[in-house]
């Protein structure tokens, strides 16, 4: 299994970028602060750790037990928002490749088809036109990770316990997931709320705690591709 490699015109010269193939492997993806309520009209958001730095990442749940994008079918991703971080996610950025760009050559996206990455040996406006995205994804998540990070300092974190049973009995527990403590956010101090509304930080953990109510349409997507069915899906 290789890593990202810096992009180069001799080996990569004829490597295209399809959209369309976006996120189909990703079972979540991390999203920025400015994509929360976007993302959230399909997807349920919560928290994940990070294993390196035990902080908390916020990310977009695609899928339950599938080892698939629920929203990557008939040919592209179907949903109102595609995050980000899914459409790049065969990009890295690295001083030592045109346009500081890497590949990573096993994402789905980066292949045959699609927009080319160079012409006729050279750089065609695709790859600047990702880097200056990535660049602009890479500050969007670290504004996220600013305001989970206050969420943390505040013990406003809570694991979500969420469990899946199957038709024909089975049950299934996704383990590892966080999400906002409503109770302990309405227990703050009127002082803390009112720093964090001034902050823009209590909209957010609306958001996230509303769009958990998507865990539903990931058990209708998934009971339209795959079995065992979903009968239920139960929240914490």
């Amino acid at each position: 299994m290789t890593g990202p490699v810096p992009l180069c015109p001799t080996a990569h010269g004829a490597l295209r970028y399809d959209r369309h193939a976006a996120g189909a492997t990703r079972r979540f993806v991390r999203i920025g602060l400015s994509e929360l309520a976007f993302a959230a009209a399909d997807m349920s958001l919560c928290l994940a750790k990070d294993g390196q730095t035990g902080r908390f990442n916020l990310i977009a749940l695609m899928a339950l037990v599938e080892p698939a994008n629920l929203f990557v079918f008939g040919g592209g991703f179907q949903a109102t928002y595609v995050p980000r971080a899914a459409l790049l996610g065969g990009f890295r950025l690295h001083d030592g490749g045109v346009e500081g760009l890497a590949i990573d050559p096993a994402d789905p996206t980066i292949g045959e088809t699609g927009e080319p990455l160079f012409a006729q040996g050279a750089p065609t406006p695709l790859p600047g036109r990702v880097r200056t995205a990535l660049t602009e994804v890479i500050a969007d998540m670290q504004a996220a990770q600013a305001l989970v990070d206050r969420y943390a300092a505040l013990r406003l974190i809570r694991p979500l316990p969420l469990s899946l049973e199957l038709a024909g009995g089975g049950e299934h527990d996704l383990a590892g997931l966080y999400t906002i403590d409503e109770a302990a956010m309405q227990a703050l101090p009127d002082a803390a709320l009112i720093a964090l509304h001034r902050a823009d930080a209590l909209a957010p953990a609306a958001v996230m705690a509303a769009s958990l109510a998507q865990t539903e349409r990931l058990r209708q997507l998934h009971n339209a591709r795959f079995t065992p069915a979903i009968d239920r899906v139960t929240l914490g």
